[in-house]
């Protein structure tokens, strides 16, 4: 969570990896264990994938380690497909600030983090797709205006 001394967002391999922590319940990363969860967005993602489970949190009906899936580098997509998991359909603001992924939903809203500014190298794509954006609503040709007989504008 975010104090009031401290200005910079953390990052969102360590958002993903404290919201891992919480749901397996685990202190540290010694605890924890690959969930084989199939309905989490972040388990692609999780600092955890691939690790056993300990065999005293194992239960009666353990069939085995969990199927390996391909590892993804932890991105804002998966927390945004996380968070609209848990609130489908809501696009109102997030209103669990307890919760690790909280600095980086998707929604607006006033506990949304001010000074996030977008870089040097979005600022620049932005203003080529608004370039490309002008271009493509200006005419093939140019529109003539009206002309009198004698080859002047009118004024009408």
């Amino acid at each position: 969570m975010i104090g009031p001394h401290r200005t910079s967002l953390p990052t969102v391999a360590t958002c993903i990896r404290r919201f891992c922590l919480d749901c397996l319940g685990a202190t540290n990363g010694r605890g924890a264990f690959d969930c084989d969860s199939v309905v989490c967005q972040l388990r692609p993602a999780s600092p955890f994938l691939g690790k056993p489970m300990p065999e005293s949190f194992r239960p009666s009906a353990y069939v085995g380690e969990p199927a390996p899936l391909p590892k993804r580098r932890p991105s804002r997509r998966l927390i945004h497909a996380q968070c609209r998991q848990c609130q489908p359909g809501d696009t109102s603001d997030c209103l669990a600030t307890d919760c690790a992924l909280y600095p980086y939903r998707p929604w607006e809203g006033p506990g949304k983090i001010p000074g996030r500014r977008p870089s040097r190298k979005q600022l620049a794509h932005l203003e080529s797709a608004r370039r490309l954006s002008a271009a493509a609503r200006q005419p093939a040709t140019p529109i003539q205006k009206p002309t009198t007989a004698v080859g002047r504008v009118s004024r009408a």
